[in-house]
């Protein structure tokens, strides 16, 4: 299963394709015009998808699309149909993250390879698994977030193939788990439209800074331990890079990688020469997560970038080796092989020749013409009966459809239409979050569930809320907490992450999937809700028309909504440990709740709530969900209040529309 490693490069266009081919990688991602995490970049049209892909193939680089972002139903058709245009153009897989589209891919096209995106969130071996198992994913994207302990641990157990981050960009918000970019502007990071607020300035505790944006990785000095790891793939970010970047990063990794060595310090100084933001980091990766993390990119950065021009002609075309086989009374036969592939068409019967028959001479040259195609003409060999008559036409299409399935070599599969599905229907119930115990009022009967975080609960509620991300190296700590939480009565559990799912269901909780599974559409909630769950919060950026498909799940009706969860706690370097929490005031005076939760990691929250106390006749087919954060006691109290006599609010909040 796990062969040699993989270096495998972005191409935001055919330029950093080409880019990504000569600088030496074995695999290429992509995304097209539509469905895919980095719509701002030049993309492919489906066209150009397929004189990309034959590119790659001719050159034996494998092919990943990119299906990365979460789809509305009214998506999903055509969807399916792009998904087998594609994998009949010779795609050799597709980067995955929303999981009702992975279970329909699954389910029409079980033979169709599927890698699960870093947006699904796994953070430990348990996550794999489950997807593995659920899915079948072939492979699956580790977060950025891992260290190497917890990478090597994963990837020795797992039984798949993985793949890692090695360079390139950072989010700050635990890939899948953000909402900034949505919530201040609209524009989704899980829709692929994401405006990259993290990389602006912000006030905390009076100093003004960039909190939240991370220098780029490169874990190009940690070749040796990396090789050892375990992982199958080792990706680049860099989709909205030009072919300099590709081109330029993907050489020396490839260099590094054969010669089974870390990087010197000419060639990381290289590598920030092609892009960096004040330098790199490693801090996730060997768990020294502090300040050195953060940088920006600064005139000094941009004037120091260097360019490395490539185009398709810096490519040798690849020689393919052709045997043609043309006996009377027999369907004309050519074989063709590049590299370590075959691939074989047949044509016409061959005919008697009643005139002047065809002569090797014309049969080559009507195979020889490759002109169209990323592909030289290398040996030939015509084995023929004598005196045979074969039309030029019927050669011309003889050559085409073999070199068509050399380079695809892909099964043909036809397009099925999504037809729709009936959900499975939960019991309405009212539930809550609370930030801890004390924060809860006396009128918090009107409830049915009340979560409190995992490693506070004292037994004063029905609930726990499982922490947002768990390593492997975790998992001793909280299945003492959960085991605890169940002996001092705690009946449910919110769940935040499909590693925790197994692991939660031990302890016989009943089981509320939160908003953080990004559950858009109804294959989603399907997959979702056959876990055993009792119930599931759905996306907070389905609107209400969109919504309507779900009656009877729950929807966030009031609370500030968790924007980010932050590997690397911003409050340590500002307010302090001590506080545990803190205030972040953006360019507009807009404030953001920070607290520390789990594991030294923070959740930021939007600085204004959703409010729907006085609009309940067009949720009230919903479960509701409450999101407490800063509020004190006397605050929820009122909420409450106000939810239950259906009460007007004055000052900012957003409505669910």
């Amino acid at each position: 299963m796990k062969n040699k490693i993989e270096i495998l490069a972005p191409a935001g266009d055919m330029k950093a394709l080409v880019g990504a081919i000569y600088g030496g990688c074995d695999a290429v991602y992509f995304g097209t015009d539509v469905f895919n995490a980095r719509i701002r970049a030049t993309n492919f049209t489906l066209e150009e998808a397929e004189k990309a892909i034959a590119l790659a193939h001719a050159h034996g680089v494998k092919v990943y699309i990119t299906l990365n972002t979460c789809l509305y139903e009214r998506e999903l058709t055509k969807m399916l149909g792009y998904v087998v245009k594609l994998h009949n153009m010779g795609t050799d897989a597709f980067i995955v993250a929303d999981f009702g589209v992975a279970s329909l891919i699954k389910k029409h096209y079980p033979s169709i390879e599927l890698h699960a995106s870093t947006q699904c969130t796994v953070h430990n071996l348990d996550g794999l698994e489950y997807l593995y198992k659920t899915l079948g994913y072939s492979r699956v994207v580790l977060a950025r977030e891992l260290d190497k302990e917890n990478i090597k641990y994963i990837s020795k157990n797992a039984p798949c193939e993985t793949e890692m981050f090695v360079h390139g960009a950072h989010c700050m918000s635990v890939s899948g788990q953000c909402l900034m970019s949505y919530a201040l502007g609209g524009r989704s990071g899980n829709r692929g439209e994401c405006a990259q607020p993290c990389r602006l300035p912000y006030t905390i505790d009076g100093k003004t800074s960039y909190p939240l944006s991370l220098k780029d990785m490169t874990l190009s000095n940690h070749i040796t331990e990396i090789i050892d790891s375990g992982v199958t793939s080792l990706k680049i970010e860099g989709r909205m890079k030009g072919e300099s970047y590709v081109s330029g990063v993907v050489s020396i990794w490839k260099r590094l990688i054969n010669e089974k060595r870390n990087a010197s310090k000419l060639e990381i100084k290289t590598l920030g020469e092609l892009f960096s933001r004040q330098g790199f980091t490693d801090g996730y990766f060997i768990k020294d997560i502090n300040s050195s993390m953060l940088g920006v990119r600064t005139d000094k950065d941009k004037s120091a970038s260097n360019e490395i021009i490539t185009d398709e002609t810096a490519l040798n075309k690849p020689s393919v080796n052709m045997i043609a086989e043309l006996y009377e009374g027999q369907r004309a036969k050519l074989t063709v092989e590049l590299l370590e592939k075959r691939a074989v068409a047949y044509g016409d019967i061959v005919e008697k020749a009643i005139n002047a028959p065809i002569s090797e001479e014309d049969i080559k040259k009507s195979l020889s013409k490759l002109g169209n195609t990323p592909l030289s003409l290398g040996k030939i060999k015509v084995l023929k009966s004598d005196d045979i008559m074969v039309r030029v036409s019927s050669l011309n299409n003889l050559r085409r459809t073999a070199i068509a399935s050399l380079l695809s070599s892909n099964s043909q599969l036809e397009i099925k239409e999504y037809e729709g599905q009936a959900l499975p229907r939960v019991q309405k119930i009212k539930t809550s979050t609370f930030v801890d115990e004390n924060q809860i009022p006396k009128n918090s009967d009107y409830f049915d569930v009340i979560f409190v975080p995992l490693e506070k609960y004292t037994g004063k509620s029905n609930g726990v809320h499982m922490p947002p991300v768990v390593f492997d190296s975790e998992w001793g700590e909280i299945d003492y907490l959960l085991k605890s939480a169940k002996e001092k009565g705690a009946k449910w559990a919110l769940i935040s992450n499909i590693g925790q799912i197994e692991r939660v269901k031990r302890y016989e909780f009943n089981i509320l999937l939160d908003y953080r599974f990004n559950a858009f559409n109804r294959p989603c909630v399907d997959y979702l809700m056959k876990t055993g769950a009792k119930g599931l919060v759905l996306s907070p950026e389905l609107n209400l028309a969109q919504a309507r498909d779900f009656k009877s799940y729950s929807m966030v009706v009031y609370g500030k909504l968790p924007l980010m969860t932050t590997h690397k706690c911003i409050l340590k370097d500002t307010v302090g440990c001590d506080k545990c929490k803190g205030y972040m005031n953006d360019r507009q005076g807009a404030k953001f709740f920070a607290r520390g939760i789990y594991g030294h990691r923070n959740i930021i929250y939007n600085s204004v709530p959703i409010y729907m106390a006085d609009k309940q006749s067009d949720i009230n087919d919903f479960s509701y969900h409450f999101i407490f954060s800063d509020e004190s006691r006397d605050e929820c109290y009122e909420i409450i209040e106000s939810y239950k006599n259906k009460k007007a609010k004055n000052g900012d909040f957003r409505r669910v529309k």
